[in-house]
């Protein structure tokens, strides 16, 4: 283990070497955090696939969450399912590709942050490729580059917000200097996938206008981007101010009282106890897919940060259902 890191064993399919810290991050404490900071930059590797409903970094982020509800004595089977994500998986080693190139060729020639920008609203990829690693280099390497691919993913909520809350949590848990470019090209590979629209005008709500409403919400997708964006809000950010201007705008949009909620008895389900853990391990041991199992874990957590928000009555029926035992 002292030759070879975690992330180079997952990187090289070597997933029995990866028994060895489970077992030592079941003792907490820092082998704990040591073991999820390099998780969540395995994760952060992962080549995306087109058309795939959740990025790996997401359910990560989303265990290494409910895992810190008990740090003290951690579940093995949340720890084990890190690794189950990685497999039959491509890991990228992007810190590997920047590194081959030459730094000192790169930042030779004058860049500016607007030109990314102007790229990336304009998908002209190429460009977006050519002056990403100028921008990493003249920056010395700093997060002011996923900071600024992630307030123009913000100009598109419902595709990219989910991933943005997520990845910017993941890069903020722990992670090293030498991992934000591989934290910028998940991020950009995320963003390529479709044309960013236009910047929108600030809204008038804010996330606290839903929360006593959003409880008799129907749609569990609408229910998880809200709680990722009520989190963001809350968060602190060198762009928070352009972060709230798109969510402000969001929230107008899918909030509004012109909107028909559905009040169907969704809090009557049976009194839960708030063993999240518990709950995940269920989730995990129902041998459904892993995008079922993923599917299941990002709405856990988000209704573990509403239930902290609104009161631990509410939500009870959603969870219940990813109790139930079918394949959904």
């Amino acid at each position: 283990m002292a030759d070879k890191t975690l992330f180079n064993h997952l990187l090289n399919g070597e997933f029995d070497s990866c028994n060895a810290y489970i077992e030592e991050a079941l003792h907490g404490g820092d082998h704990l955090v040591s073991f999820l900071s390099e998780m969540l930059y395995a994760a952060a590797s992962i080549k995306g696939v087109k058309n795939e409903d959740f990025h790996p970094i997401i359910v990560m982020n989303c265990i290494k969450n409910i895992i810190g509800d008990n740090r003290q004595s951690p579940s093995k089977i949340l720890l084990s399912y890190c690794i189950e994500i990685c497999k039959d998986r491509e890991i990228i080693d992007y810190n590997k590709q920047i590194n081959d190139q030459s730094s000192n060729e790169i930042s030779n020639s004058s860049v500016f942050v607007g030109a990314l920008e102007d790229a990336i609203q304009s998908a002209d990829w190429e460009a977006v490729y050519k002056i990403m690693p100028k921008i990493y280099f003249v920056s010395d390497r700093s997060r002011s580059i996923v900071d600024t691919i992630a307030d123009l993913g913000f100009q598109d909520i419902e595709e990219n917000g989910l991933m943005i809350f997520h990845l910017l949590r993941a890069f903020n848990f722990k992670q090293k200097k030498s991992h934000v470019w591989t934290y910028a090209s998940c991020l950009i590979n995320k963003l390529k996938g479709r044309q960013l629209p236009k910047p929108s005008p600030k809204g008038k709500l804010k996330p606290d206008d839903i929360l006593e409403s959003i409880t008799s919400y129907s749609a569990i997708g609408t229910i998880v981007n809200f709680a990722a964006m009520s989190r963001v809000w809350e968060g602190e950010y060198v762009r928070l101010r352009s972060y709230k201007r798109e969510i402000s705008s969001w929230l107008d949009e899918n909030f509004s009282s012109s909107i028909m909620i559905d009040h169907i008895s969704k809090q009557k389900g049976n009194s839960l106890k708030n063993n999240f853990v518990d709950i995940a391990e269920k989730i995990i041991s129902k041998n459904s897919s892993k995008n079922t199992i993923s599917r299941d874990i990002i709405t856990l957590d988000a209704l573990r940060y509403l239930k902290n928000k609104v009161g631990f009555h509410a939500f009870n029926f959603q969870i219940s259902h990813l109790l139930k035992n079918e394949n959904r």
